[in-house]
């Protein structure tokens, strides 16, 4: 449990005395200034909370905790301020989402009660944010899973895609990047609605039947709906509902929305999507990011640009050819790979296909009933 409290203040003596004061109650690092502060919380956080002076040279203490927010978000934040300061400082902490106000002089009970509420804020959005992250990312694991073992030649494009949106994502500072990759894992939901002709005819990129092509335009809709449902999911719901809009406005839903507007995940995802199927159809890798170049409106064009630069760089691959049993979570199958169940063939996992540990461990079981030829090729990257 993070107990750490970081104290800003230019006046050493009043450092001292609050470290005195509150030294039971928390792990105190002080910092004398708005400079040594911020160096503070970069070298020494992430702290639970940050105590600040308002008025600082240089700095003032609600722009110092604006710049420790943006490192560290969760960080409760509390200031402290003169009377002459103060409806200054009101403003101030009514525009930048600092959790206290406290006058100075401060009781030394008023500073601790302060205190209590502030690690209880914190702990409160720890446990969201691990709420979030862990419980909630298990149970969308989960989904995509059972989506793979359905629809393997679906999903497979799911895992070939993630490298590159993980790349064009960092590069375009996305600030929510787990959302837009759990967004990229469940895009694919609406595809339960669609016939397997249909499918095949737009991982091909071979061209839809009027019919056809408002059927595959719906699917976006459908998944986002079911996404929607998953409390907590709100945004990650819009990314799935625009995935198929043009950066010019255009596509669906047929909204006002358009360039910057559209959510950068859902600008991600369509580059890379896009990107995909012109590479499971035999385009090289350059002539894709020429081609998706050319389609004017269609890309954000800083997503071009960044996928560019995501394939100048990405990783080397090796190429081996390995038993069920010596599968590893990581490795991406290198071909589709077939099972065989008296006269039928079953598709089981689609080339492109990044390994876990539930998908290993459905070939194994998947082993005991039908024939797996082996060794199944697979390739692992290398950093370059």
């Amino acid at each position: 449990m993070n107990r750490k409290v970081l104290l800003v203040d230019d006046d050493v003596n009043l450092l001292e005395s609050f470290r005195r004061q509150l030294r039971k109650k928390a792990e105190i690092v002080t910092a004398e200034g708005s400079k040594a502060g911020i160096e503070a919380a970069a070298r020494q956080g992430p702290f639970a909370v940050v105590i600040s002076d308002y008025n600082m040279p240089g700095m003032n203490g609600v722009d110092m905790l604006r710049v420790i927010r943006h490192g560290s978000p969760d960080t409760v934040r509390v200031l402290l301020t003169g009377h002459a300061d103060l409806e200054i400082a009101i403003q101030a902490v009514n525009e930048g989402n600092i959790f206290r106000l406290l006058t100075k002089p401060c009781p030394p009970e008023t500073i601790e009660k302060v205190l209590d509420d502030a690690f209880h804020h914190f702990d409160l959005i720890t446990a969201e944010r691990e709420l979030l992250e862990k419980t909630l990312t298990g149970s969308v694991a989960v989904l995509c899973d059972l989506i793979s073992l359905v629809k393997p030649d679906v999903f497979g494009r799911v895992s070939r895609i993630l490298p590159y949106l993980r790349g064009v994502g960092k590069r375009l500072a996305d600030p929510r990047p787990w959302e837009t990759e759990t967004a990229a894992m469940l895009s694919v939901v609406g595809f339960i609605t669609l016939p397997d002709s249909l499918i095949n005819k737009v991982e091909k990129g071979k061209p839809l039947a009027e019919g056809e092509l408002q059927q595959f335009l719906g699917h976006p809709a459908f998944g986002a709906r079911l996404v929607a449902k998953i409390p907590r999911m709100e945004r990650i719901a819009a990314i799935v509902a625009y995935q198929e809009k043009y950066y010019e406005g255009g596509g669906v839903p047929k909204d006002d929305l358009k360039g910057d507007q559209i959510p950068l995940g859902a600008r991600i995802l369509k580059g890379v999507v896009d990107f995909d199927i012109l590479l499971a159809n035999g385009m090289p890798k350059g002539e894709a990011i020429t081609k998706l170049d050319r389609r004017k409106g269609v890309y954000d064009p800083a997503v071009v640009a960044a996928l560019a630069e995501v394939i100048k760089e990405q990783a080397r691959y090796s190429l081996q050819k390995v038993h069920l049993h010596s599968l590893s979570p990581g490795m991406i199958m290198a071909e589709d790979l077939y099972g065989v169940r008296g006269t039928e063939t079953i598709l089981l996992i689609a080339k492109g296909r990044e390994l876990n540990d539930t998908v290993i461990e459905y070939l194994i079981d998947n082993a005991r009933t039908i024939k797996i030829n082996q060794p199944v090729a697979v390739i692992e990257p290398i950093s370059a």
